[in-house]
């Protein structure tokens, strides 16, 4: 039986766990709904919904420039405070878009709201794992990243459903009040990181950083590639009805959010080697489905969701390992910079694979076939890490390698 001070101590790790997946969640649906829900605000702004790309594209390259600046700048500011001024100025920042009169105000609102969305994880990550034991930092991870999923179980449902049902405003109001219950609760159960203050070294750009730093953005870029045909591929090459869609996505939600717990309690006890070749082989059997011309929708988004999830734990547990605590920070907003660059990449690179739209057989398996050889490649990168972080003196709170 553990001690009472081990179990408060776990009891208070996994608060913090849990804000921070409540920040995630807050953070991830602010960003995401743009898409779906500037088809409801295209009309006030006087602009095709076309455009919805200009309003992500902004967002985009605000989080990009305001990820490498933290790089280099965050290290010796106060991360609790400066992550109670980031969820402050998002709320503010979603708030006012809703008294907007003009598409270039719209897009400078967005822009502001990357440069805060570009640092907020990063600080909101280092943190958490730097009050983790090295045992139980890929739980903690795993809890973070499950508030993807439900962005798609809960949030983007429940916001769509106020779009059609009130207006796109009180959407929008919604994620500001999101933000503004997220200040006490940071305030109450976040402590102060102990690698705040004082003066610091800061952290090179070598090879090396922007190695560890790219790792999840190159694990997500395979599914990046099929995320924004996964409508027309489910509807055309298998067979979904479109009543069904809506079930499909929530059914693929749930799997990503049991996979990604189900990873994070597995991480302790296997090799993340091991993880990452299941995981992988997991995704690609799920590419073969719409190849092989198999007609199962639900265990396609299953697989599918379920394997990117699981592959993006592993990688964020083996990454985590490579800064030390004081530029942890940093390095995670670099991380997430670097997130949003490569997914850009992966948006782009599908559109140019799939010209004006053509679903035909021969272009999406083309798609499929990029997309499981870069899928093929987390094994080996995988190896590649361990190997670096193998010959590296490790500092005390680097949790052991295996």
């Amino acid at each position: 039986m553990l001690p009472a001070s081990q179990t408060f101590n776990h009891k208070a790790l996994m608060r913090m766990a849990i804000v921070m997946a409540f920040v995630q969640f807050t953070n991830a649906l602010e960003y995401m709904m743009f898409n779906p829900v500037f088809a409801f605000m295209a009309a006030d702004f006087a602009v095709p919904v076309s455009f919805s790309g200009y309003v992500s594209g902004i967002y985009t390259f605000g989080a990009v420039l305001s990820g490498v600046i933290a790089f280099y700048w965050i290290g010796g500011f106060n991360k609790k405070h400066l992550l109670i001024a980031n969820m402050a100025l998002l709320g503010l920042l979603t708030f006012l878009t809703t008294f907007a009169s003009s598409f270039s105000l719209l897009l400078a609102l967005r822009w502001c709201a990357g440069l805060v969305g570009g640092t907020t994880m990063g600080v909101g990550i280092s943190i958490l794992i730097n009050n983790a034991p090295s045992n139980l930092r890929g739980k903690m991870l795993a809890t973070v990243i499950a508030s993807f999923s439900m962005v798609s179980i809960v949030g983007m449902p429940t916001i769509l459903f106020l779009c059609t049902s009130y207006g796109w405003h009180v959407a929008l109001w919604l994620i500001s009040a999101f933000c503004l219950l997220a200040l006490p609760l940071i305030g109450s159960i976040i402590p102060r990181d102990p690698a705040s203050y004082g003066r610091l070294s800061k952290q090179p750009l070598d090879g090396h950083t922007l190695l560890f730093a790219s790792g999840n953005a190159l694990v997500q870029f395979s599914p990046m590639l099929v995320i924004p045909v996964l409508v027309p591929l489910m509807t055309q090459q298998l067979g979904a009805s479109p009543d069904l869609l809506p079930w499909l996505f929530f059914g693929g939600g749930v799997a990503g959010y049991l996979s990604t717990k189900i990873t994070g309690v597995l991480i302790p006890h296997f090799s993340a080697l091991f993880l990452a070749m299941a995981s992988t082989i997991i995704f690609i059997l799920s590419l073969l489905i719409p190849v092989l011309g198999y007609q199962h929708a639900a265990l396609f988004i299953t697989l599918f969701l379920g394997a990117s999830y699981s592959r993006l734990v592993s990688s964020s547990a083996l990454t985590i390992q490579f800064p030390d605590n004081r530029h942890r920070a940093g390095f995670s907003s670099l991380q997430t910079s670097i997130m949003y660059l490569i997914s850009t990449v992966a948006f782009f690179l599908s559109a140019i694979l799939l010209p004006g739209h053509d679903m035909a057989p021969q272009h999406i398996n083309s798609l499929l076939a990029i997309c499981a050889i870069s899928a093929a490649g987390f094994p080996v990168m995988v190896i590649i890490l361990q190997k670096k972080l193998a010959k590296r003196t490790l500092e005390p709170d680097y949790p052991s390698v295996d």
